[in-house]
């Protein structure tokens, strides 16, 4: 407009500015209302989502609670004939009190294990962090499961390095992780031996289970660690799996700063768990 010299031209100017601003203005209003509604919309959905996801936690643990009580009073039957409450009973039917109170248990132990998952993964959890001594950890887990590895004529065997093993961390859930990982490797292999590992290497622990069992294919290793995640072998063998084993196990190490892996080449498993060495 400084360099327009007719009036006529510079009333040009102006209105052409005055449209263009106008026009720029309406997109610009219509461009933030649709980005209002989009954010609006977006929030109902995740409402709704979260509201999902409440009611299916308070389902979970309704079902499981009700489970875990008839399974509880299941037990209670089987442990009263086991122990003869009910007078002497024939070996048969002493026998399928056994079964049915090892079937209890298994009912009980898997209700504990999805629970667990489902509170380890929303946080609800508090970890009791301690200096602790992880090979006494696993020698007592080894120790326990033992009879088990025997009953399948399985040979365990352990090798411990020298040194200190000592780290910060929760006796109670560190035990949960051990276990877990010597009981897949015992449930998974049918004929072979378990080789449990514990050595320390750059300021790390490193505990190791290896299994001759079915082995993991490379399909299956993806969700391995994953909610849910159970192998197409593994189901083979386990028809009782969920895949919450493994989920819980990771959460748990996360929780510890530490990293859990698994490899396998066919012919069997081997799973890694490292964590921090104090």
């Amino acid at each position: 407009m400084a360099f327009i010299r007719k009036i006529q031209n510079v009333h040009l100017v102006v209105y052409f500015t005055l449209l263009f601003v106008f026009i720029l203005g309406h997109l610009l209003i219509k461009s933030v209302k649709k980005e209002i509604l989009q954010r609006e919309h977006l929030e109902e959905l995740t409402a709704d989502l979260q509201s999902t996801l409440n009611q299916r936690e308070s389902l979970t643990h309704l079902i499981t609670h009700k489970i875990k009580g008839v399974l509880a009073r299941s037990k209670a039957v089987f442990s009263e004939m086991n122990n003869g409450t009910f007078g002497e009973l024939p070996p048969m039917l002493i026998n399928l009190a056994k079964r049915g109170l090892d079937s209890d248990n298994e009912g009980v132990a898997t209700v504990d294990l999805v629970l667990n998952a489902a509170n380890l993964s929303k946080g609800t959890i508090k970890y009791d962090m301690k200096l602790l001594d992880f090979k006494a950890i696993v020698e007592r887990v080894v120790e326990e499961k033992k009879p088990a590895a025997i009953a399948k004529n399985l040979e365990m065997e352990t090798f411990y390095s020298e040194g200190s093993f000592t780290t910060t961390g929760d006796n109670f859930w560190l035990t949960e992780v051990v276990r877990n990982l010597i009981e897949n490797a015992i449930r998974y292999t049918l004929k072979g031996k378990i080789s449990i590992a514990l050595e320390t290497k750059d300021s790390k622990i490193l505990f190791s289970v290896k299994d001759t069992g079915v082995g993991i294919s490379t399909e299956d290793m993806k969700n391995l660690f994953k909610e849910g995640g159970r192998g197409k072998d593994s189901v083979k063998i386990n028809v009782d799996s969920t895949g919450y084993g493994l989920y819980t196990v990771k959460l748990i190490v996360d929780a510890h700063i530490g990293r859990v892996w698994a490899e396998s080449n066919g012919n069997g498993t081997t799973f890694y768990l490292e964590i921090n060495l104090c």
